[in-house]
């Protein structure tokens, strides 16, 4: 490398900031951090703001409505809802909630989010909270895992590093469970549950001291799709103890700072199929319902 190709080098490493997930070093010519695969766009739109950023992530099994949610959610918060103003700050935040709204105003769902890390949709949003005697302002930033992705993380920790490096920050989650998943094979979303659980405990380093309610993250548990659920939107927190009874137990004893809540985006939906036999879910129109108070709560609580 001669002394021209060393200086470019150097300039690329000094004008760059670390990564604002994992303070991995990058360079002005990066695109993704080579440690947790977080866009460099994002760190650079939450270092321009010069505070510290507040990951809220949204995690859940396979199908469970994370990319229709989070989509939507910022749709409200451009809007202005419950005393919360949300701003996105890029043009990259803005993808998420056209993709979302885009197909719903179509009749139908997004595609499902790839497993590939590098092709998740982020989010970027400064949130304005004016519901308390002081007006609070947090930068609120969250990836849209792709489920499939947290389900493999969870089994084989380190497959994906982004999901860890993005849990370790976290200060609170909306963990999203497909209420008629949860009623119909309460089981097996009470057992993942269970492992998100443990595996955010452990990639936080939480031990038996650190358990207090200051030093935990926030759990906000959204049972999503309510609208074809009415027992998970009438009381929530009593469908959570018949059905999910072990992580509820987990919950009380590992998370001082938990709340139970329920979702649903469209008003009313069906299922159709096609002259192939294949099988997919239409919503007829869009109603959004307990959304923003989940993020709410978080805010309030983290």
């Amino acid at each position: 490398m001669n002394s021209a190709e060393s200086y470019q080098s150097a300039l690329a490493y000094s004008n760059a900031p670390p990564c604002v997930c994992c303070d991995g070093q990058m360079t002005t010519l990066d695109e993704f951090c080579v440690e947790c695969q977080t866009p460099a766009e994002i760190t650079r739109s939450v270092r321009k703001r010069a505070t510290r950023p507040h990951f809220i992530s949204v995690v859940g099994p396979s199908n469970a409505g994370k990319t229709v949610f989070l989509g939507m959610l910022l749709d409200i918060l451009c809007g202005g809802a419950r005393k919360l103003k949300g701003v996105p700050n890029g043009a990259f935040s803005i993808a998420l909630q056209e993709q979302v709204i885009s197909a719903l105003e179509q009749r139908r769902f997004p595609e499902k989010t790839p497993n590939e890390s590098d092709l998740w949709k982020w989010l970027h949003c400064v949130v304005t909270d004016s519901s308390g005697k002081q007006v609070k302002q947090v930068d609120f930033v969250a990836p849209d895992f792709a489920g499939e992705a947290i389900a493999m993380e969870l089994e084989h920790a380190g497959t994906y590093p982004a999901v860890s490096h993005i849990v370790q920050r976290t200060a609170a989650f909306l963990l999203l469970c497909d209420s008629v998943e949860v009623r119909d094979n309460g089981a097996r979303e009470d057992l993942f549950a269970m492992k998100m659980g443990s595996y955010i405990t452990q990639e936080q380093g939480l031990s038996e001291i650190s358990k207090t309610r200051d030093l935990t993250p926030a759990i906000a548990v959204v049972f999503t799709k309510c609208d074809t659920c009415p027992e998970a939107a009438l009381d929530p927190r009593r469908f959570m103890a018949n059905n999910m009874p072990r992580f509820r137990d987990y919950c009380q004893y590992n998370f001082p700072r938990h709340e139970v809540f329920s979702a649903s985006v469209v008003g009313s939906s069906a299922l159709l199929s096609n002259d192939t036999g294949a099988v997919a879910r239409v919503p007829f129109h869009i109603q959004p319902r307990g959304v923003i108070e989940p993020l709410h709560w978080a805010i309030q609580n983290s």
